[in-house]
């Protein structure tokens, strides 16, 4: 399942395009034209996995589009597939010469559609999933942590605890929680004091000493909370 973008102003026709891709088991988000799209990506929300692009939009012109999103480091690695009603052979080779992944010409079939849009999709190498909240980015499919950007050596449970921290940011994570979110246990009493010793180890490598906390707050009788990164 992928997350598609859809840039089209016919609301017939992007309702359509909509229930195609939903139909083959796809989330969607229609956007009626490049400001709405522009917005969409200001937004900070996650990306999606393949834009679907019309090129005869009011304002700012499908292949104006396109070459700004070729463009913009954030989405210069998602395909595009144009929809578009102009079936000139140079209007095809624009788009393509642009950075489109493909160009389909209306009025298109539902099954070449469904099909062009896997084979766009089955291309996609899927960068490892980021998170990044204030100067930590954590990389959760191969357990790299970075802090502004230095490398921070950590094991298997200190990075699942970092991440856990870094995810909650803000929030005051009881060590009950702790143990059951990131160790796994039931108990709610941390007997053998396995939270605060990785909390310690893991402070020492972030160099964040406990008595003058920049990153891991001691909420006394409680828990800890990251104060940055909120």
């Amino acid at each position: 399942m992928a997350m598609i973008w859809i840039v089209e102003d016919d609301p017939k026709i992007g309702l359509l395009i909509e229930m195609t891709m939903k139909k083959a088991g796809h989330e969607t988000r229609r956007l009626m034209n490049g400001m709405w799209l522009d917005r969409a990506i200001a937004d900070g929300d996650p990306l999606p996995d393949l834009l679907l692009l019309d090129l005869m939009l009011r304002a700012k012109g499908g292949f104006t589009i396109l070459a700004e999103w070729k463009n913009r480091q954030r989405t210069s690695d998602i395909p595009v597939i144009i929809l578009s009603a102009r079936s000139a052979e140079t209007d095809k080779v624009r788009g393509l010469e642009l950075g489109a992944e493909d160009y389909i010409t209306k009025p298109f079939g539902i099954r070449e559609l469904q099909a062009r849009v896997q084979t766009a999709l089955r291309r996609i190498s899927p960068a490892p999933k980021r998170l990044q909240k204030g100067s930590f980015t954590l990389i959760e499919e191969i357990h790299e942590a970075y802090l502004s950007g230095e490398r921070i050596d950590l094991t298997s449970k200190e990075f699942e605890l970092l991440f856990y921290l870094v995810k909650h940011a803000g929030q005051t994570i009881p060590r009950s929680t702790l143990l059951k979110e990131v160790w796994g246990y039931q108990t709610q009493e941390d007997v053998s004091r396995t939270v605060d010793s990785h909390i310690k180890t893991l402070r020492m490598k972030l160099g964040d000493p406990a008595d003058r906390p920049r990153l891991i707050q001691t909420v006394r009788g409680v828990g800890y909370r990251l104060i940055a990164g909120e």
